[in-house]
């Protein structure tokens, strides 16, 4: 046996971001998808026909600029693109060498395409009445095991199949590195007579491939790799589908069935099934499990229980909408019914194609991607649409080539998610959403379709992370303010064993699956964690993002520090809380009675020099703030604290003010003391009222507390000084108009300098604003009272802030594209208001001196939505008109002889700009090709703004037309057949008796046995063939001439 080693130079790449879950699902932004470098593609089956031969098309469409090539076992193509530009190549299947006709052997057809830049590939099997397309993976995203989804349908037996016989269902492995020890475990019996369920092993090499083919469906087929290992991935591209199918028990008509499967771990548990615009026959959708007891529920309805490889089916009407969850990782088909199925009086549009599903969570948020193209010439022309599902509060941040198409979507029953089916153009298109979507694209055609997801992310692994600390916490992504936590995570994919986490503040990264981690700001965080299977280079690599919320929590404890032993009833409690739920309290050396959260009387015991009291305040969500403490000394000789009042003078306000002691306690008694004022009235009091000397060089405040009648217990307290306050000031430190007119985000702020320093603020528009800053303000007039809080005066204040100028648009012009499909024309706005530079949202765009010139506008209507630096939006609306597009049709001027040089053909351009130039690929630049043989012969016509379009025009196969002379003269030359293109013949001649005279593969020279036929008449009889394309052809011809001398 001779194998094939084709080198293979593939860079294995990360393979699997996932979905991360903290207790409970949510999102994580996808990073591995459709897009990449490198791409195998496999080809099977097609139920090739002589007068309809298979066509593949490999349609390539750079995300980034790219240089590549595209390799198949006849030649190798190279292709330079930039960003956005598409290319379309069409091969003969069987001369291309790469499809796949038999069953249960190695082949080698290897198809593959590099590139330098980022691309998108899809790939399309098709011949007339039979297409099918699907997108296709890099590398980047393979796997080296696989469930496969094919299909297979058994016509109804009262209907007439016709030439649809129940055609086999198809599945096809693609091996990318040597020595690749592959299992396919089928669901049906193979045509080499394989039974379901038994193990076909086999070795691939680069490049190389095995089809197999069974009479029934080989979906749940079970694909893998024996030999992978750490140092060798041998991943492998695997396609499933069918050779010529129909679908539905409604119709007869057939499809080729063409779609790579995805791998196991791209997998999901919710799913969307949108019926397909331009069809009235509703789908198939079918279900195949991963796992055991796997249960699938329906618009919230449980309809079957599957075990692994098992897969159910469904049919879902023409306007009937589907949310499919699955309790475990699960993949999901919709397959278009037969043609004849669409309502009756309606064309028969269409015909079965089959593409996979993404599971809701695997969003992209760009993608440039191509329509797919059927191959009969009579559907070159038709409908393409994209179906685009989007999370429901995200609709209107949806761009279609440019375009905002929010206004489009509708939703899907209550899954949050909503959908779009618009109608898109043939060839490149654009799809962004910032916060994600899903799209699919299709067409069809006269009983031909295709179908494929226009790319697909495939990040699909959960995770739930727990976060444990000292206390119980409620909730969910719980991170509490300057307190460790344990932090660990735990994968549903038992293969990724290595973490590293950042927490976002740049506490550098912390390795393992648990970590101990302490936030100490509040504030915003988003949480990113690195996972690894650890497998080397073949390993799987992912990250994580989830934000979590660190909320401030803390307060200030107040009661009283220096007390006699045995002092009962002394009140402590919190106060300025911020974010405080609850408080855990403790004492030592007395004992306490709660009051309320916040609050607690303590009755102190004995001298104790150690005792304390201590306050854990606590948010709602369990978080505990730091400790408050507060040291206690109980002993004979005490420091009260100091008195509480006015702390400085104002002006030349020097009193009466009211001076208090802070914390009084029952059966003292406080006597007070001064310098630099005078008390007014008793000096003996929990509070008095002072009139201060301003002249007085110093002036000072304090009291003793002691027993009435005398003690052991006594004590002076802290002295409190009483300085004169500069002058209260306030001005305006900034007024910040709001971004947009109508908009709520103004702001003022005030400078604030004199005074006490303790001040209150009382804003006209918001009562509870006791703040300098005023923020979320709309144009108007505010007031707002500057209140020092030591008396030193009111300041009232007003600021007015204005709206910014609104945006206006003083004209508008057109520069129309070059092509009709091009894309490429321009809208020039001249703006004014608003606040300079201005863009074109989803659009490329430039400003200079007012003038905001949009680029990349297409044939049609376009929205564009502008926007100014500050973010405000101003719609613009117009039509683009384009030139005609540019088209060749062919004028088939004369036939070409099997062999010869004598057709001629002529190409006839329309539309685009005059003058052309034409291209043909056997070279020449005239509109008429000559001295050709039959055969078809491609063109490319460019015109003067650079528009180009190709073709084939065909030159048929010229049947001979054949005459014998009627008069004969030997000296002339032979009597042989006049023929404008060459035979082979076998020529007789016989005289008027019917004696035969000549008998051979030559002219006849007059001669009978050497001697010279007299004048007269003669008949003939000639049999002559000659080649077609569908064969050898023979024909006859009789009659009779005259010999003259």
């Amino acid at each position: 046996m001779i194998r094939r080693v084709w080198e293979s130079k593939m860079s294995v790449g990360k393979r699997l971001i996932a979905l991360l879950l903290m207790l409970l699902p949510f999102l994580s932004h996808a990073q591995i998808s459709t897009i990449g470098r490198e791409f195998y593609i496999g080809f099977m089956d097609n139920n090739r026909r002589n007068s309809q031969p298979d066509r593949v098309v490999v349609i390539i469409t750079a995300v980034e600029e790219a240089a590549g090539t595209i390799q198949t076992p006849r030649q190798s193509i190279t292709f330079d693109l930039e960003p956005g530009e598409q290319l379309i190549r069409e091969f003969d299947g069987d001369g291309e060498g790469v499809i796949h006709r038999g069953s249960g052997a190695v082949d080698f057809k290897p198809f593959k395409v590099t590139s330098s830049g980022d691309l998108t590939v899809h790939a399309i099997n098709g011949r007339e009445y039979s297409t099918d397309g699907t997108v296709i993976l890099p590398t980047t995203a393979l796997s080296s095991e696989y469930l496969v989804m094919a299909h297979y349908d058994v016509v109804d037996p009262s209907l007439d199949p016709g030439s649809n016989q129940n055609f086999e269902s198809t599945l096809l492995v693609v091996a990318i590195e040597n020595n690749t020890q592959v299992e396919v475990i089928p669901t049906a019996p193979t045509v080499n007579t394989i039974p379901a369920g038994a193990p076909i092993q086999f070795t691939l090499n680069a490049g190389e491939s095995y089809q197999i083919k069974a009479n029934g469906d080989l979906t749940g087929s079970r694909v893998r790799v024996l030999n992978a290992n750490s140092d060798s991935c041998k991943l492998l591209a695997v396609f499933g589908g069918n050779k010529t199918s129909s679908a539905g028990d409604c119709g007869t008509s057939g499809d080729h069935i063409f779609q790579q499967a995805y791998p196991l771990e791209s997998w999901g548990k919710e799913y969307i099934h949108v019926p397909l615009a331009g069809r009235t026959s509703g789908e198939i959708v079918k279900v195949l499990a991963s796992e055991n007891d796997t249960e699938i529920r329906v618009n919230g309805v449980l309809r079957a229980t599957l075990d692994a490889r098992e897969f159910t089916r469904f049919e879902f009407g023409k306007d009937e909408l589907a949310l499919i969850e699955t309790s475990k990782p699960s993949s999901v088909a919709v397959i278009a019914k037969s043609g004849a199925c669409n309502e009756f009086g309606v064309a028969p549009l269409g015909d079965p194609t089959l593409f996979l599903l993404s599971p809701n969570s695997q969003q992209l948020e760009s993608i440039t991607f191509s329509t797919g193209k059927l191959i009969g010439g009579f559907n070159q022309d038709i409908e393409h649409f994209v179906t685009i599902l989007v999370e429901s509060d995200a609709v209107n941040q949806t761009i279609l080539n440019g375009q905002a198409v929010g206004n489009q979507f509708q939703s899907v029953l209550n899954s949050g998610f909503s959908y779009a089916r618009i109608k898109v153009p043939f060839g490149v298109n654009t799809l962004s959403n910032p916060e994600g979507f899903i799209g699919y694209v299709y067409g069809s055609g006269s009983i031909e379709s295709y179908g494929f997801a226009i790319g697909a992310s495939l990040e699909n692994v959960q995770f739930e992370t727990e976060t444990t600390y000292d206390f119980e916490v409620v909730g969910d992504r719980v991170a509490c303010l300057d307190q460790e936590g344990l932090w660990e995570i735990f994968p549903d994919d038992s293969r990724f064993v290595d973490f590293s986490w950042d927490f976002g503040d740049d506490s550098g990264l912390k390795n393992g699956k648990a970590v101990n981690h302490t936030f100490t700001e509040p504030g915003d965080y988003e949480v990113t964690v690195f996972a690894s299977t650890g497998d080397g280079s073949c390993g799987s690599e992912t990250e994580f993002n989830f934000e979590v919320t660190v909320e401030d929590i803390g307060a200030e404890l107040s009661g009283p520090t220096s007390l006699c032993p045995e002092t009962a009833g002394v009140r402590y409690f919190l106060e300025d809380e911020v974010g405080v739920f609850d408080v855990i309290w403790e004492v030592e050396g007395g004992t306490f009675t709660e009051v309320n959260d916040l609050e607690i009387v303590v009755d102190w015991g004995i001298a104790n020099p150690a005792a304390y009291v201590l306050a854990i305040p606590v948010a709602e969500n369990g978080c505990q703030g730091q400790t408050l403490e507060l040291e206690i000394t109980l002993d004979e000789s005490i420091t009260p604290d100091l008195p509480e009042g006015q702390l400085g003078l104002c002006g030349t306000n020097t009193g009466p003010f009211d001076y208090v002691v802070p914390f009084p306690q029952a059966g003292k008694e406080y006597e007070w003391f001064i310098t630099g004022g005078s008390i007014i009235g008793n000096t003996i009091s929990e509070s008095i009222q002072v009139e201060w000397d301003p002249n007085a060089p110093t002036r000072s405040l304090f009291y003793e507390e002691r027993l009435p009648g005398g003690g052991t217990c006594f004590g002076t307290s802290e002295v409190l000084t009483v300085d004169q306050f500069p002058e209260l000031s306030v001005e305006l430190g900034s007024a910040i108009s709001p971004s947009c007119p109508g908009d709520q985000n103004g702001q003022i702020e005030l400078n604030i300098s004199g005074g006490s320093g303790l001040f209150a603020f009382e804003w006209s528009h918001d009562p509870n604003l006791n703040e300098p800053i005023a923020e979320g303000l709309v144009a108007g007039v505010y007031q707002v009272l500057v209140r020092d809080l030591q008396g030193c005066g009111d300041f009232p204040f007003e600021v007015e802030i204005q709206d910014p100028a609104p945006i206006e648009l003083l004209s508008i012009t057109q520069n129309r594209p070059l092509c009709k499909a091009s894309g490429d024309g321009q809208v020039i706005l001249e703006m004014i208001g608003g606040t300079a530079p201005f863009t074109a949202v989803g659009n490329q765009s430039e400003w200079n001196s007012g003038i905001l010139t949009v680029s990349g506008i297409s044939e049609g209507e376009f929205n564009l939505l502008v926007q100014d630096d500050n973010g405000c939006t101003f719609p613009v609306q117009g039509i683009m008109e384009a030139p005609e597009a540019l088209e060749i049709s062919f004028e088939q001027l004369s036939p070409g002889c099997p062999g010869g040089v004598d057709g001629a053909i002529r190409v006839i351009p329309t539309g685009g700009t005059a003058p052309y130039q034409i291209i043909w690929e056997q070279g020449g630049n005239s509109d008429i090709l000559e001295s050709l043989s039959s055969g078809e012969y491609g063109v490319r016509v460019i015109d003067s703004n650079g528009c180009e379009v190709s073709g084939v025009g065909v030159v048929p196969d010229a049947r001979p037309a054949v005459r014998m002379p009627t008069g004969f003269d030997p000296q002339d030359g032979p009597y042989q057949p006049v023929s404008n293109c060459s035979i082979s013949y076998e020529l007789l001649i016989f005289d008027r008796w019917g004696q035969l005279l000549y008998s051979g593969v030559e002219g006849w020279n007059g001669l009978f046995k050497g001697e010279s036929m007299p004048v007269g008449v003669y008949t003939y009889y000639l049999n002559y063939e000659y080649a077609l394309e569908s064969g050898l052809q023979t024909d006859q011809i009789r009659g009779s001439f005259t010999l003259i001398q």
